[in-house]
């Protein structure tokens, strides 16, 4: 019902959602192509004009979610469909929550390499969380690596929460200064 909720151009539009008694299933808007995933490889990068494109339609897509009080949760590669043209579609709101005054949002969702330190932290939640996701899938769109990697959950939880992520200048030399600045905001640990 959350998602379904949720109209915009950059959105995997649901139509209709059922349970019955031995199953239960989403009608939802066909979307052609693959997801980010693929581009997020050291030798299958895609231009940088290309992952300012992308990364701008999904922020446009999460603020508009936002403002209708959902957060994703989950923003992850796997979860933005890449059509032709640079145009995407954000997808896969099974983790999704509302942002209200007389609820709060704890329970540890989310996918460990694209959580924020508020969901390793297991406190509430808000907007910001599906922002510092957005910058993780943005680093890994201009790197081919993630920011963090450790060998297990409390690892990365750790250097989620300790450490300052490299600036992504440092995989790839012809990143200009101005998005170094750009992921490294989206990435702090200190939402204010």
């Amino acid at each position: 019902s959350l998602a379904g909720k949720l109209v915009h151009p950059h959105i995997v539009q649901i139509y209709d959602a059922v349970t019955e008694d031995d199953y239960a299933y989403i009608v939802m808007e066909y979307v052609d192509g693959g997801t980010l995933q693929r581009f997020t490889k050291p030798d299958n990068l895609l231009d940088i004009g290309d992952v300012i494109e992308v990364i701008y339609k999904c922020a446009r897509a999460l603020e508009c979610a936002s403002q209708q009080g959902v957060i994703h949760r989950d923003i992850k590669p796997a979860n933005i469909m890449l059509k032709e043209g640079n145009d995407i579609k954000i997808t896969d709101f099974g983790s999704a929550a509302m942002v209200n005054a007389e609820s709060t949002m704890i329970d540890g969702i989310g996918t460990p390499a694209y959580m924020s330190p508020e969901q390793h932290l297991n406190r509430p939640l808000n907007h910001q969380t599906d922002i510092y996701a957005l910058g993780v899938v943005m680093f890994m769109m201009l790197t081919g690596r993630p920011p963090f990697q450790a060998d297990n959950i409390a690892g990365l939880a750790y250097q989620v929460l300790n450490k300052n992520p490299p600036l992504p200048s440092e995989y790839r030399v012809d990143i200009p200064v101005d998005l170094d600045v750009i992921v490294i905001r989206a990435l702090q640990r200190d939402s204010d």
